[in-house]
């Protein structure tokens, strides 16, 4: 987190809950995280921080002593009846299908009471495809490991048409969906075995674990097919995107609303994107997205925040996230334009 940040959310701090949540618009909050773990997960160790069970079990103690948590049936039905989601309640979301959400969050959520949406991608159930970002992070791990052979790093360099090991590791890290083969052609001179790691890590759940949790009252949402950044794809292969992965998870788990949350970002996705679903069934019942919490009630959008930042407590974060929502309220700019 950088300096500004870490002076905003200390600032917020200093500030009483309990007035920020009277004066800060009304809605859910609404918290996501990928995985929790205490263990160093090398498929994701190189993409974005995550936190530890200690840190999670106590960011879910300050929710539950200040809000209520809310079951995912009130949020919808405030949705789709054009209502506000219920103030003063949380609820939390879990995206991407990892392992660590059967293993170890269900578990403590569930001894907890306290429901939740896992949003997943068929693509990477049962582990039969390992999720190129996933790929990524192996890829920098084993350059790092291995960044004194100079003839290696010099193969790597060529693969990406630049010239230093910290060009490489930028170079990588940009990779998208668009020229994720280039992952592949890295993985040989790095010795990375794909197909091996997912057989012995097993990082996503099985579709038997995800139904496991579906009848332990968890609801299951989708999170697009195999997780493309939607700007960089045809809006025909948003729309299937889309709508595959939302009637597979249908199918699979049968859950009681059609849900989905959006890979990587929503932001910069256009109007016409909704525009283009089909009305009635085969559509979608509530989005999710990732902007902090502003609404868009015209696309049955719910915008969450991100929660699983190691460094900042939920203590701290929930002042946070309430100031920023009344300040945007103050602005006139607590809705998302497309």
């Amino acid at each position: 987190m950088n300096r500004s940040k870490a002076l905003y959310y200390k600032a917020a701090a200093l500030l009483p809950t309990g007035v920020l949540k009277k004066m800060a618009p009304p809605a859910s909050l609404l918290p996501y995280h990928h995985l929790v773990s205490d263990e160093e997960v090398l498929h994701v160790k190189h993409l974005y921080p995550y936190k530890n069970v200690r840190q999670f079990t106590e960011d879910l103690d300050q929710l539950l002593r200040r809000l209520r948590p809310v079951p995912v049936e009130e949020i919808v039905q405030a949705v789709l009846s054009g209502r506000k989601t219920p103030a003063g309640c949380f609820l939390l979301t879990f995206d991407d299908g990892f392992r660590e959400v059967y293993d170890v969050i269900a578990p403590i959520l569930y001894a907890k009471g306290v429901p939740a949406i896992f949003f997943v991608n068929p693509a990477f159930l049962d582990n039969r495809l390992l999720f190129y970002r996933c790929k990524i992070s192996l890829v920098i791990d084993a350059l790092l490991r291995r960044k004194g052979e100079s003839s290696l790093v010099k193969g790597c360099e060529e693969i990406l048409r630049v010239s230093t090991i910290e060009e490489v590791i930028r170079r990588i890290r940009e990779i998208n969906n668009t020229d994720q083969e280039l992952l592949d052609r890295l993985a040989v001179p790095l010795e990375v075995d794909y197909e091996g790691y997912l057989a012995a890590c097993r990082p996503f759940m099985t579709v038997a674990q995800v139904r496991e949790l579906a009848g332990k009252g968890f609801t299951i949402g989708a999170h697009s097919w195999d997780h493309p950044y939607y700007d960089l794809v045809s809006p025909e292969e948003r729309q299937r995107q889309t709508l595959e992965s939302v009637k597979y998870v249908c199918e699979q788990f049968a859950p009681p609303y059609k849900l989905f949350s959006f890979p990587h970002s929503d932001a910069k996705l256009p109007q016409s994107f909704f525009d283009r679903l089909p009305a009635g069934p085969a559509s979608v019942d509530v989005f999710f997205g990732i902007q902090n919490q502003l609404e868009e009630p015209a696309n049955r959008m719910l915008h969450r925040f991100n929660a699983e930042r190691p460094d900042l407590p939920m203590a701290r974060q929930l002042n946070g996230v309430l100031l920023w929502m009344l300040l945007k309220k103050w602005s006139r700019r607590y809705r998302v334009r497309r």
